[in-house]
C-alpha cells in the first residue's frame, strides 16, 4: 500500500499541491485552510480503523485517507460559506458538518459479504 504526505500549507508546495487538488480553496487565508485541513485530518483520523502496531499515519497515510481529508475540509469550507448567508448572531452561523457518506466510504469501504438467499 502507498502512502502519501496529508494535505498542508506548511510550505509553498504544499500550498501549489493543494490548489492542483482543490481549485475552489481558500488559500487567500492560509491560517483557516490550515485550520480546515488539521480538522478533516483529525476526523479521518478518528472514523478510520485504527492502525497496526507498526503503521503511523501522522505524517504519510493511505491514499483514500489523504483523499477523505480533501473531501472534509472542502465541505467544512462549504458549510461555512453557506451558513455566513443566514442570519444568526452577528450575522454568521455556523453548522458543523459530519463527514459525508461518500467521505466515510472511502475511509472505510464496505466489504465484500456473500448473501444467501
Amino acid at each position: 500500500m502507498s502512502l502519501f504526505s496529508w494535505h498542508s500549507v506548511d510550505t509553498p508546495e504544499g500550498v501549489d499541491r493543494l490548489r492542483a487538488a482543490w481549485t475552489d480553496a481558500p488559500t487567500e487565508n492560509e491560517e483557516l485552510l490550515s485550520m480546515l485541513l488539521e480538522v478533516a485530518r483529525e476526523q479521518v483520523l478518528q472514523w478510520a480503523p485504527a492502525p497496526a502496531e507498526d503503521e503511523d499515519y501522522s505524517v504519510m497515510a493511505p491514499a483514500a485517507y489523504v483523499l477523505a481529508q480533501l473531501n472534509q475540509a472542502a465541505n467544512l469550507w462549504n458549510a461555512g460559506r453557506l451558513a455566513a448567508q443566514a442570519d444568526g448572531a452577528e450575522g454568521f452561523r455556523f453548522t458543523p458538518r459530519m463527514i459525508e457518506k461518500a467521505t466515510l466510504k472511502m475511509i472505510r469501504p464496505d466489504e465484500g459479504v456473500p448473501s444467501f438467499a
